[in-house]
């Protein structure tokens, strides 16, 4: 796959052309994607023309993307839907069951032992109870309600995660619920009683994991100082092959590893994780890295990861990549995304005094506590309630439906302002949603080509 490209936009329609001189088009309102003449590249296309192209991709079976009209609508709305208070209908809760580990990874946000420098190691499963009721008897029959299990070091306190699973379950029961369950794990602690737990909730797992020995070990030693990749890999074999031969109820499995200037080959990263027959690989950009350099170098090396993955499996393995995966979903909904997460709206977490935090990786500042127990702290959520691409002054930005804004907590930690963005994370979001269009539209065979531009009339690219 060529990922060499340019790029021209004519109003609402971005036109993206590979070094071999394919050209793809997006539509910027309603998220439609089809094969561009040269000639449209060359000469540049009118609104109306666009509108014709929409007709044409309907009569290619697209019947399920949107129109025009229907775009307005639901940009209309998007405006409408900014200004109007929080419901706080949460529908993912994470929840720290643990504040400690066994591992000291050297890019820990927690403290270098998953404590975040406080005392209190587990979470009161008395405590936490009432709030899993509070934020899921919001919820309507029908609803998803996600729950997430981190830490520290989520498996050293495996009853936990147990009584708190089956009484979401149970609850979810009684209101016709849809309960879906992660732990994102070390993967230190695969033993056969915490398989079963895993097991018994249906569990999704995240194994955090940084690539090959050589690598991970620098990075996540354990709390000794020494290198405990190999005891993971075991333990993830074990796991997989229980998954495999016992038909194990386990959900999906997939690794996550950090990446940025202590660890740049994702290519390596990738090939390792490719042994494992795991669902999907995720490469996490180091969220304290602010240097330009280091974040073009990460996202060429995406890049390369992800033309590898297309060489050798086409979109199947390519979506294995989950960054890829994220905006093909949105590609085949067509659905506008105007918020990059739901922090404060539909998600929230929970640390082990039973803090509500909006983010994972604010956990321990204690100005970004908004709640305690079932009481939510309304002034400061209130701050939460306006879509992300409109607090951040995306609209003009023509990657904004698909990107929802970018992540506040790296747009602080940049500029200071969490509705400041990062320029490198921009950057990086918009070459690889780009790169991600020309997958798409070859994988999916959008030939369709806008007729000739209307004799004198363009708009330069």
């Amino acid at each position: 796959m060529d990922t060499v490209f340019s790029m021209k936009q004519f109003d609402d329609l971005i036109a993206i052309r590979s070094s071999k001189g394919r050209v793809v088009g997006f539509h910027t309102k309603n998220l439609e994607i089809a094969r561009l003449s040269e000639q449209a590249w060359e000469q540049g296309l009118k609104l109306n023309e666009v509108r014709a192209w929409n007709s044409q991709q309907k009569s290619k079976e697209l019947s399920s993307f949107e129109t025009d009209d229907n775009c307005e609508e639901s940009a209309d709305e998007t405006q409408k839907q900014s200004h109007k208070p929080l419901n706080y209908q949460v529908r993912a809760l994470s929840i720290n069951v643990t504040q400690i580990c066994n591992l000291h990874c050297t890019y820990c946000a927690a403290g270098g032992d998953g404590s975040y420098g406080d005392p209190v190691k587990k979470i009161a499963v008395d405590k936490t109870l009432p709030q899993i009721q509070f934020f899921m008897g919001k919820l309507s029959p029908g609803d998803e309600f996600r729950l997430t299990f981190l830490g520290g070091e989520p498996l050293l306190y495996p009853e936990a995660i147990l009584l708190l699973a089956e009484y979401a379950q149970e609850f979810a029961a009684v209101r016709q619920i849809k309960t879906q369950f992660v732990v994102v794990t070390n993967g230190t602690q695969f033993t056969e009683r915490n398989i079963e737990i895993l097991d018994k909730i249906k569990a999704n797992i995240t194994i955090s994991l940084d690539g090959p020995p050589e690598v991970n070990d620098l990075l996540r030693p354990n709390r000794a100082g020494f290198g405990v990749t190999h005891s993971i890999i075991a333990g993830l074999r074990s796991l997989l092959d229980q998954k495999k031969q016992s038909k194990k109820n386990i959900g999906s499995v997939g690794i996550s590893g950090v990446f940025g200037s202590k660890n740049m080959n994702l290519e390596k990263a990738y090939r390792f994780y490719s042994e494992f027959p795991v669902q999907w690989f995720d490469f996490t950009y180091d969220h304290l890295e602010t240097r330009e350099q280091v974040n073009w170098e990460f996202t060429q090396e995406l890049l390369h990861v992800g033309a590898l993955a297309f060489a050798k499996g086409g979109e199947q393995e390519l979506r294995r990549i989950k960054i890829f995966d994220q905006y093909f979903q949105v590609f085949d909904s067509q659905k506008i995304n105007n918020n990059y997460c739901g922090a404060g709206k539909t998600f929230l977490m929970v640390d082990a005094r039973n803090q509500i935090y909006t983010c994972p990786w604010v956990v321990g500042d204690s100005k970004e506590v908004v709640g305690q127990g079932t009481t939510l702290f309304q002034e400061k959520l209130s701050g939460y309630s306006q879509d992300l691409i409109v607090q951040n002054n995306c609209q003009n930005c023509w990657a904004s439906a698909i990107c929802g804004g970018g992540c506040m907590y790296i747009h602080k930690n940049k500029t200071g302002d969490k509705h400041q963005v990062d320029p490198n994370f921009c950057s990086r979001t918009r070459e690889l949603i780009a790169t991600s269009l020309l997958y798409y539209e070859e994988s999916r065979g959008l030939s369709t080509q806008v007729q000739e531009v209307i004799e004198g009339e363009q708009i330069l690219g």
